[in-house]
Formats: structure tokens, sequence, C-alpha cells
């Protein structure tokens, strides 16, 4: 996980995330006779069936332009719908038969930065041409093999710069609407897709994922791959999903080969993340989608759904789901929802010696986060604002799979960086990048309920969930 960046103004206390109990298993977040030597106190929270927001998961929206012409407006629109995904197309069309121009990727950028501005991240696609139906794709033109490779290394740079704001790489490129089929230079031939797959995984930022569309070519890269460990790097992405008994070409029309490419898929999600959108089901020459709530509930959780385009296909699938009741659930479960549900805190704290907050977490959602995340301990009083960060050494949040339940502890050191006084505790998860971890549009909401009561609620200033505890610090 990477680490984040220390906020001079607020960074006084030190403090280590350890994890109390593994993940999927559920324990007593201390044994009793520690927490008698330290007077830990424990509080319950209540998961709520709110619909929250959240970064990289969810109904993504698909810009109307690609991402060089992206406009402030048209994103700052897109976040007041409730989306925090949108989809953009990089688009090359003008550069098949030549390098990329500075000015070009300078545009690149600012499209990055106005995101930035906007609080989204983005599903890329780097593409040729983008067919405006489904017949005349045939006719569409990609590049040459070495045109490609050296538009791959261009981009290298303004990719890494902005990986804050990339949520997910789709590999792109290849054949109509860089889907990596019916390519016009012959880049779906193995050696082509080795050449560029090997190009881009390695031009992407290191810490996000790469997906590819079709399960063979997934297979073959990961086992081609698996020793040196970049088959964690590939995901799948699903443009036809739900649509026909294959997702229109996405899988095998032999029915075995087909149930064990979609089980393969299934456990891919495990690592690395899935998502997509639906199609036309007519585009199969056997159409049959699978377009009922029985279908999305099983397959979302089937295959760990993260994203799904909330525009297409609507007719046969969104407005059945409106109409059978599921769509908020769909909305819901997509990605990762993650829910506080209890904490043990010491009350009091004497300076000199350090005490010990600890956290179970749950995931209700349908996958696991895929890009880093920082758990953060929030101590305030009247007078101090004291954020306690997780540690380059601590364990994963992001690694929490759908299910499981994960504990994790702070460690507040009541040392002169902490004046005495009774601390209001707040728990965030912020952004794992420097430039994106005190933006509060950036961070995860709990699934969790206000309480007056109980003196537990979401405060949406800081972005942080109140938790309704109170540490004394003693000198």
């Amino acid at each position: 996980m990477a680490a984040l960046a220390r906020d001079r103004f607020f960074y006084f206390a030190f403090a280590t995330l350890v994890l109390c109990a593994p993940f999927g298993v559920s324990k007593g977040l201390a044994h009793p006779a520690e927490a008698d030597a330290n007077r830990l106190s424990t509080i319950a929270f209540t998961a709520d069936n709110g619909s929250y927001p959240n970064p990289e998961r969810g109904f993504y929206k698909s810009a109307t332009v690609p991402l060089q012409e992206l406009t402030r407006r048209e994103l700052r629109e897109t976040f007041a719908q409730g989306h925090r995904l949108m989809y953009v197309r990089i688009d090359l069309d003008d550069f098949r038969d030549r390098p990329l121009s500075e000015q070009f990727l300078a545009k690149l950028d600012r499209g990055f930065e106005r995101t930035r501005a906007e609080g989204l991240k983005l599903i890329i696609r780097p593409v040729y041409n983008y067919p405006h139906g489904e017949t005349d794709y045939a006719q569409a033109e990609d590049a040459s093999l070495d045109r490609v490779l050296q538009h791959i290394e261009q981009l290298k740079p303004v990719l890494r710069k902005n990986a804050d704001v990339i949520a997910f790489l789709q590999a792109g490129f290849v054949g109509a609407w860089g889907e990596w089929h019916t390519s016009s230079n012959e880049l779906t031939a193995p050696a082509a897709r080795e050449a560029i797959l090997s190009a881009l995984t390695s031009a992407a930022p290191p810490e996000r994922f790469v997906q590819l569309r079709y399960p063979p070519y997934i297979e073959e890269w990961m086992e081609k791959d698996s020793a040196a460990s970049a088959s964690a790097s590939i995901g799948f992405h699903n443009d036809c999903f739900l649509a026909s008994p294959t997702d229109v070409g996405t899988f095998s029309e032999d029915e075995p080969e087909r149930e064990r490419q979609r089980a393969a898929m299934a456990r891919l999600a495990n690592d690395a993340p899935f998502g997509g959108e639906t199609c036309n089901p007519l585009a199969a020459s056997d159409p049959q989608p699978r377009a009922s709530c029985t279908d999305i509930l099983a397959e979302g959780a089937m295959f760990g759904l993260t994203y799904l385009n909330a525009g297409y296909y609507r007719p046969i699938f969104h407005e059945r789901w409106e109409r059978e009741g599921c769509i908020g659930t769909v909305a819901d479960r997509m990605g990762y929802r993650l829910s506080l549900k209890k904490m043990q805190f010491p009350s009091v704290v004497r300076h000199g010696d350090k005490g010990r907050a600890c956290v179970l977490l749950a995931n209700s959602g349908w996958a696991r986060m895929y890009n880093p995340k920082n758990f953060q301990l929030v101590l305030e009083n009247r007078r101090t604002v004291k954020r306690v960060s997780t540690t380059e050494d601590s364990p994963n949040v992001s690694e929490m799979l759908p299910g499981q339940e994960g504990g994790f502890c702070f460690e507040i050191a009541a040392d002169g960086s902490l004046p005495a006084g009774d601390y209001d505790l707040y728990l965030a998860l912020r952004d794992g990048s420097a430039s994106l971890s005190q933006d509060t549009r950036y961070s995860v909401r709990f699934a969790n309920a206000d309480d007056r009561d109980a003196n537990q609620w979401w405060d949406e200033s800081q972005a942080a969930f109140h938790v309704g505890a109170i540490v004394r610090v003693d000198d």
C-alpha cells in the first residue's frame, strides 16, 4: 500500500496499523486479559442500506468526447449525478501514420487535470477508431504494430504522471473500438498480441490494472508471464455482459469450454477488477439475454462486478432491473462496500504510554478494492486535530474480499506531540495517492447509519465517521 504523504500541520502522533484478525476470519479484537490491562472500551456500529457514491466503483458515465476534449462542465455534471467513474477514450485516429505530437500529449494532460479538479476517476481506453453502429465496425482501421508500440511508449509518461485519477486502463489500441477484434493490421495475431500487451503492462502505472476483453488472451498472457508475476496486473472487461450465451463472442461457442472460461474469469476477480457494459443482444446469432434481476444479481456476484455502463444497453437490461426492483441493489453491491462493525479503544492513555484502538471492518460488496487506500484515525478536541495514518508495512485494506472481515489496530503514542485532553475519534479511508489523500471527494464513505443516541455519524466536511468514542490523554 502506498503511504499517505505526511501532513506537516497535523501529523504529530505516530501510529501503526496491524492486523488483529486475518481477512475472512471473525475474531475478537483483543484478548480479555489485554482488554483489562489496557482498560479498553467496546462500541458497535450499525450497517445500513444507504446508497453512497464511492470512488472507483459503481455505474459509470461514458464521456461524450475523448479525453483530449473533456470539459470541466461535463465532469462536474457527472459528479453531481452521483457517478464517481467516467469512461473516456484516448482518440488516436489522427495519428495512425505518425507519432503523437507534443501538443496532443499536452491536451491529454490537461484532460487529466480537469478530471482531478472535479473529483472523478477515469476508465481509460486508447483507440484508433470508434464506429457509431454495430454494423460498420468491420471497416474500422487501427495502426501498424510498430506504430502502436511507438504510441504506447509516448503515452507512458502522461499515464504514469496521472495515475492518481486513472481507476482502470483498458488495453485498447487493437481493432474496432479497441476491443481486440477485427484488426485491420493483424494485431490479434499471437506475436502482435504479446508485443502490445508486454509494452502496455510495462508502460501502465505499476499500481494500476490493465484490462483485456477476451478470456483466451488473458489466460495466454497469464500462463506465459506467471514467472514474472505479470498476471497480477491483468483484469477482464466484458463489453457485452449478459447479452447472449457467449456474451456476443466474448466466451467460446463450445459450451464446456465456455463454462471453463467463465469459471476462470470469476476466479480472476479475486485478484483483478472486472467491469464493462451490456450490449444489444441482436448482435448475437442466438440472442438469449440474461436480463432479469436474478441474472444480474447472480452474475454480478459471481464475476465480482466493479463497474458497469449506466447508459448502455438500457432498454433490455437497466429498465428491466428498474421494473423488477433490483437496480438499487446492483448499484450498491458493485465493487466494494465497507462497513464498520466494532471498535475497541483505550479510555485513557497516559503520557509516555501507548494505547491501541482496534477496528473490525466488513466488505459486503461484490468485489474488493483494487487500488491502494489508507486507513486513518483522526483524534480531535477543541484545540488540536491529529491525523494518525497507516504505515507502509501495514496490512492492505484493499485486499479484503467480498464477505470477509478484517481487523486493524492503530497504535496511539501519547508523547509530547499529543497534548493532554479529551479527543473524539473519527475513522477515514483515504485515497492512496499523495496528491488525493487530503481531497475528501476521493475518500471512501462507510456503509454505516448515523446514530445520534450513540454519538455516531458521518461527518461530510472531513469525509470521516465520528465513532462516538472519546480517548483521554493524561499528563
